[in-house]
């Protein structure tokens, strides 16, 4: 519950938290089982060099000391009133405790941060200037994907679009060839609350949801052309582990956005650039995360995945985006056409592939 007033009372589970300080961008991160990463990733938040915002730390209830750590971490530290704390009702998973969080922000700007990654020192200062220069809705950066034991690294770089009004065009543009990097953006909270935008309870695929309905309702859109956020692969997480069913949650994600599209009436509007996110990002994506982690593929699983996607895209052939790029379409019709033979020989290859990074 959200009274608006001079004094703000929030209500998060049981817990009551009153604030007089309105800042400019709230940090929500949450944690669960992250005791071998927080300390950096607290300590890259200490360092901003920009003054006014707030943390949220939202313990997602893990077995570990993590939130003790945190908070040892900043009992004597300058910015420690800049610190909130709430939990989740039960363990939930991170969609669940973003929202948490949510409830608790009140800066003009809203950023995530995970609790193994961490941000350069001028992250948020780099973005919140640039966002005010465009008025924009939506700021995101670059940032660096590095994995410590290959001690590899390599730059994760979106598409550039023109900065201030967010055009028609560019929207369908950006829709049609964005990545799914929802770390590396602010998001206006204006917009989030008076749209009815959470993260769904899914526990896949929530994040492009939340980015997706954000994009959606943006009028004006900025970039910052340089790496400030780090994103830490991690083999061991918790999102890697084989779980051959997780595609489900995806598919379900994404007919949540379906729906949120055609209840907000811009399903129309760009159903060309909506279908072909969902070819890439719910129906292959999908595909691909059972193949990799069922013991034993098999073709019918293949099948009720290809009867969701022409139940939620029945005339996806005609969709130009698809009918112009030949990779996807000659995947498509192997998929389809011959399910057997990608249950066969399609893990190993793609295996292959995602060993690389």
């Amino acid at each position: 519950m959200l009274l608006k007033s001079k004094i703000t009372l929030i209500f998060v589970g049981e817990n009551l938290v009153m604030s007089t300080n309105i800042s400019k961008i709230s940090v929500i991160v949450p944690v669960y089982n992250a005791e071998k990463t927080i300390i950096r990733c607290v300590d890259s938040l200490l360092n901003q060099t920009f003054q006014d915002m707030e943390i949220i730390i939202v313990d997602d209830h893990g077995q570990d000391s993590s939130i003790e750590v945190i908070q040892n971490r900043i009992a004597d530290h300058s910015r420690k009133t800049m610190f909130r704390f709430a939990k989740t009702t039960v363990n939930s998973g991170p969609g669940t405790a973003r929202n948490v969080g949510l409830q608790m922000a009140q800066g003009e700007y809203v950023a995530f941060l995970d609790s193994d990654d961490w941000v350069e020192p001028d992250m948020y200062s780099s973005l919140y200037e640039t966002a005010k220069q465009h008025a924009a809705d939506l700021c995101y950066c670059r940032a660096i994907w590095e994995d410590p034991k290959k001690n590899q690294q390599r730059v994760l770089s979106n598409i550039s679009v023109k900065q201030g009004s967010f055009s028609d065009e560019n929207k369908r543009y950006f829709l049609a060839n964005f990545k799914s990097y929802f770390w590396f953006y602010i998001f206006r909270r204006e917009v989030i609350s008076n749209n009815g935008i959470t993260f769904p309870p899914e526990k896949d695929s929530e994040d492009i949801y939340f980015l997706i309905c954000n994009i959606l309702y943006a009028k004006c859109i900025a970039h910052a052309d340089k790496p400030m956020y780090h994103y830490v692969y991690d083999s061991n997480s918790l999102s890697r582990f084989k779980n051959e069913k997780r595609y489900l949650e995806r598919l379900s994600t994404f007919r949540r956005l379906f729906d949120f599209a055609k209840t907000h009436h811009f399903y129309n509007a760009y159903k060309q650039e909506l279908q072909f996110v969902y070819l890439k990002k719910a129906y292959l994506s999908a595909v691909i995360n059972y193949l990799m982690n069922a013991k034993r593929p098999q073709a019918r699983i293949l099948r009720d995945i290809y009867r969701e996607f022409i139940e939620i895209c029945p005339d996806y052939a005609k969709n130009m985006l698809y009918k112009n790029h030949f990779l996807f379409r000659f995947s498509v019709i192997v998929l389809h056409r011959m399910p057997n033979f990608a249950c066969l020989f399609l893990p190993s290859i793609l295996r292959k592939k995602f060993d690389k990074f």
